[in-house]
């Protein structure tokens, strides 16, 4: 069997980049191969310089195969005289085949025409050499970028390309490249340019020059190295796995190290040090061996050998001693600011251009707090709880903390706030209105703080809307989606009662009263909805695991999300038994008669012109119907209730009768149980599988 490598080599490419990119390289061959017929085992690589791909046992070529394809029927093929008409002639000649060897075979009882084509598998270098330029340009990222005078465009500049079929070279030739057998180790353990024999010799030809190709290998190697340190001196590291990924990309031959920092440190709020470790200097902070207290030491990551490692250990200790002594600065200087004047500098700090300040902002979010806490909190003392939050929510924006460690918001506010003697449920508001962070993150726990969470995110969404920063693509520089995302998690997660609507609407209202804007109101509330609604059918279906659907259907009812959340749940539950399925099915005979008949001009109904019980009693059950804002059992309950009385009415009667009096009553019946179902959802829209 036979071994292909392919091997872009680059500039430094940022360590977020690296595995997706790699990933969608895998895809990209996966694809072709699949396309193609053939078969190989796929092995993906990259380094910060480089994205490597190795297929091992390909075929030599695709197998032969024969293509049967079904042409026009023998009586439109041929004439009186038995000769071949057009339609044969072209058939064939579409076909690449001689007439006279097209076959005649049955088909449901008919002859047809059929071309059998005997064709020889092309060799697996072929249609690897033509397919690998559509790889490399098909690769996508966030950012990409083009040098010099080429038009190429990626995301860092292509220094070399390696393109082996075992050990012969596939020419392939980019703008600024031509492949070559040759690779380059790492940029200051390996010499230059190095030769690669045969393709399947990849991975362990890059470690002879101080390169792991493998992102799990070297992964594992960094876990090894902090686990040996951590049993050394008896310490435990917590290894956040996105800050071990990061690492793991940012070098090609890790070596771990240990430094330390000062013990006056460790006075710092546990979280800024943290922070100054592990996201801007890439450290892996150190604990106690049961984990409770940070110690003054951490463990970083050179790419690199042992060679030096001392003077790399007090490099980096010179660089983490000046980090904690600013954040030491700017937390003592911050305490020295009363809370007010922090409010005060909001008036003066931009959200966004036009619309306002930071001050502005945050009253907004108390404006919208205050009308959600009506429905989300009864006790008084919790609304004016979150009303304090809402006017807190911010103000650590304004602290020079949170201006050098962005990441630090909403927790330094918690603990300022804490400091100046605000309550302790005031004090993790603030902190937790942040919350979710992500489609993984816990949701606030303290009922005061949904209220703000709620708020702070769909006013940053009207905001954005309003001046025309939607998203677009990939690229969202607002966080626009995540916003919205954070919007849906509270409602359905924390099954809170408002509709999408409700929140649209009372946030653009607080944002015209302030800012006094004259925009199209109706079109921005449409573009918010189906923004919210598209993370809406996400979450319901990835999070929820609610069929497509059934989530359609739910969508064109009248529920809240969190009603329609329950009410799907639900249903997914009662579709596995077979008399509620069956209920359902009657229920639509109703819907799809008044869906014929939307137009109809009705009279009142008027008992006098019933023709028996069967339209009678469907008439009173429907009467008797009520709309559930909150449960989802009362449209399940009263759907099995219908049924019998729906399919006696459809036994007995006809509803399109010839008296127009008579008609009328019985397309009332439709209408009335037809707008009670869609309060609910769209019965038209539900797949039920037999």
């Amino acid at each position: 069997m036979n071994s292909f490598l392919l091997e872009i080599g680059l500039e430094e490419v940022p360590a977020s980049m690296v595995q997706p990119s790699i990933e969608q390289l895998r895809e990209l061959v996966a694809k072709t191969l699949q396309q193609q017929n053939l078969s190989g085992q796929i092995e993906v690589f990259g380094t910060p310089r480089r994205f490597g791909l190795l297929v091992r046992n390909l075929p030599a070529s695709q197998a032969n195969r024969i293509e049967e394809v079904k042409g026009p029927p023998v009586e439109m093929a041929k004439d009186d005289k038995g000769q071949w008409k057009q339609a044969a002639i072209g058939f064939a000649k579409k076909n690449r085949i001689d007439p006279e060897k097209l076959e005649v075979r049955d088909f449901s009882g008919k002859e047809y025409l059929y071309a059998i084509n005997h064709l020889e598998g092309r060799p697996t270098k072929e249609i690897l050499e033509a397919s690998i330029l559509g790889w490399i340009h098909g690769l996508r990222f966030p950012k990409n970028m083009r040098w010099g005078s080429y038009r190429q465009r990626f995301v860092r500049p292509i220094r070399w390309l390696t393109c082996l079929w075992n050990g012969e070279i596939i020419p392939v030739e980019l703008e600024m490249v031509i492949s070559s057998n040759q690779s380059r180790g790492h940029r200051f353990l390996s010499k230059d340019f190095f030769t690669i024999d045969q393709a399947a010799e990849y991975e362990s030809k890059l470690r002879d020059q101080w390169v792991i190709a493998s992102v799990s290998k070297r992964c594992e190697r960094i876990k090894e190295q902090i686990h040996d340190l951590e049993n050394k001196y008896k310490w435990r590291v917590e290894i956040d796995p996105s800050l071990l990924m990061e690492v793991t990309n940012l070098v090609e031959w890790p070596t771990a190290l240990v430094g330390s920092f000062e013990k006056a440190f460790l006075e710092l709020p546990n979280e800024v040090l943290v922070t100054s470790m592990a996201v801007h200097q890439r450290y892996f902070p150190v604990y106690e061996k049961d984990g409770t207290n940070l110690l003054p030491y951490f463990i970083t990551v050179r790419n690199g050998n042992v060679h030096g490692l001392e003077t790399v250990r007090q490099g980096n200790e010179r660089v983490i001693r000046a980090r904690l002594s600013d954040a030491r600065f700017f937390y003592q200087e911050d305490q020295k600011v009363a809370l007010v004047d922090f409010e005060k500098k909001a008036a003066n700090a931009i959200f966004f251009p036009e619309r306002g300040s930071q001050q502005d902002r945050t009253e907004r979010i108390q404006l919208l707090t205050e009308k959600f806490s009506k429905d989300l909190l009864p006790d008084q003392k919790d609304q004016e709880e979150a009303k304090r939050v809402a006017k807190l929510c911010k103000f650590d924006l304004q602290t020079q903390m949170v201006y050098e460690f962005p990441e630090l918001q909403g927790i330094m506010g918690e603990r300022y706030a804490s400091i100046w003697g605000e309550p302790e449920k005031v004090c993790r508001g603030i902190r937790e209105h942040y919350l979710p962070g992500n489609a993984e993150d816990q949701l606030p726990q303290d009922p005061i703080t949904w209220p703000v969470a709620l708020a702070d995110r769909i006013d940053s969404l009207s905001v954005a809307f309003s001046l025309g920063k939607i998203p677009k693509g990939a690229a969202d520089p607002f966080a626009l989606r995540r916003a919205a995302q954070g919007v849906l998690q509270l409602i359905l997660g924390l099954n809170l009662p408002f509709s999408l609507n409700y929140l649209i609407d009372q946030s653009l209202k607080v944002l015209k009263d302030q800012q006094s804007l004259e925009l199209d109101w109706s079109t921005l509330q449409n573009q918010l909805l189906e923004f919210l609604q598209q993370r809406q059918r996400y979450l319901l279906q990835d999070q929820y695991g609610l069929p497509t659907d059934v989530i359609l259907a739910l969508e064109k009812g009248r529920l809240a999300p969190a009603s329609q959340l329950k009410l799907g749940e639900q249903l997914m539950r009662e579709l596995k038994n077979e008399a509620f399925k069956g209920a359902l099915e009657a229920l639509q005979r109703p819907l799809n008669i008044w869906a014929k008949n939307l137009d109809a001009d009705l009279n009142e109904v008027n008992s006098e012109n019933f023709r028996g019980d069967a339209e009678k009693d469907l008439w009173d059950a429907a009467q008797q119907l009520r709309n559930d804002d909150q449960g989802s059992s009362n449209f399940v309950n009263q759907v099995i209730s219908l049924e019998s009385k729906i399919e006696r009415f459809f036994e007995k009667v006809m509803v399109m009768d010839e008296d127009l009096s008579v008609r009328s009553n019985r397309l009332n019946i439709c209408k009335k149980i037809h707008n009670w179902s869609l309060h609910y959802l769209d019965l038209r829209e539900l797949h039920i599988q037999k």
